[in-house]
């Protein structure tokens, strides 16, 4: 109760000092100015309750609160408060501390597809991650997650905001925060999918859909899906979240299913799932929509990531699923 009190009473007081008519009025100044006398750390505890729009509208008000905002400091709070030590620790410090080289000559290990083509992007990608990022290699490396700050400012780009035009006049760590908040998330409809017609594997809107257009399987054979996220994504370690549904009361996917994530730099991620599997999901959901968690990927620099959905082993039409998009959540 005493912390919706406090988010109610600054929000109040947000509206009235933005609502004012006459800003530069010294009646106005000489109401507001009490609250500077707060000590920095009171303030950015209050603003802890409010959310990212609040506080740029904040920051807008008057120099005092545009001081407090925009400073490395401010946002560190912020993410230290709102994200697990493991997370908050790596992005504020560790991620940009330059690791040991160390140089292994390092054994080709093979993929682990069970569909496998050899010439393709995915499972060259795959090969390699297989090779440099398997745990006995990993270890034998000192291997760590690294990215240097330049190299971070230079290749940052976000799935669900603008990428600012003068991003080295804004706050390291608020480009951090804003990074570590966005939604990493790529449709299937923008992925190679072999088959895409009006009768096999078919792209139809969809109000429900996170990204407005779904790719639907009617019948196929041979069922592949492979694509790679927009923009190349930052080192860390992210659950992997596909978004699907039944579209009928009738669901035959015959064999195991893979589905397959893989950082160009970093630890893969091959989850199968079966015929039964996808019979209960869609048993248990109908034909809304649901996430499947299917495990995570670690990316230890700056990586293209590429996925994959394959089913090809067998001559069995497959039919009633939908997909909608692939998800990157950041975990400890």
């Amino acid at each position: 109760m005493a912390k919706k009190n406090i988010r109610n009473a600054f929000q109040s007081f947000m509206h009235w000092i933005s609502s004012s008519n006459d800003q530069s009025s010294t009646d106005n100044v000489s109401k507001v100015c009490w609250i500077f006398h707060l000590p920095s750390e009171l303030l950015q505890t209050i603003t802890e309750y409010l959310n990212v729009r609040d506080i740029i509208s904040l920051s807008k008000t008057c120099r005092s609160f545009y001081t407090l905002i925009n400073d490395d400091n401010f946002w560190i709070h912020r993410i230290h408060c709102q994200f697990p030590q493991s997370i908050s620790k790596l992005y504020t410090l560790d991620l940009f501390q330059e690791p040991e080289n160390i140089l292994t000559q390092d054994e080709v290990r093979p993929s682990g597809f069970d569909h496998n083509r050899g010439d393709h992007e995915l499972d060259l990608a795959a090969i390699n991650s297989a090779t440099h990022y398997n745990d006995e290699t990993i270890e034998k490396r000192h291997a760590k997650m690294y990215i240097s700050k330049e190299n971070f400012l230079t290749n940052l780009q976000y799935f669900q905001y603008k990428k600012p035009k003068n991003i080295l006049e804004i706050p390291f760590m608020k480009l951090i925060y804003f990074y570590l908040i966005d939604r990493k998330r790529t449709s299937v409809v923008n992925m190679y999918v072999i088959h895409r017609n009006d009768r096999y594997l078919v792209e139809y809107n969809d109000k429900d859909s996170l990204i407005g257009r779904i790719i639907r399987l009617n019948q196929v054979c041979w069922l592949e899906i492979s694509g790679r996220f927009e923009y190349d994504i930052m080192p860390g370690k992210y659950e992997v979240i596909w978004r699907m549904k039944g579209h009928s009361n009738h669901v035959n996917i015959w064999g195991e299913t893979e589905f397959i994530i893989v950082p160009l730099h970093g630890k893969m991620l091959i989850h199968k799932i079966s015929e039964n599997d996808f019979q209960n999901y869609t048993l248990e959901h109908g034909t809304h929509w649901f996430s499947i968690n299917m495990g995570h990927i670690i990316i230890y620099e700056l990586s293209t990531v590429f996925m994959g959905i394959r089913n090809w082993n067998n001559g069995n039409w497959k039919t009633g699923i939908s997909w909608d998009c692939i998800e990157l959540k950041l975990i400890p």
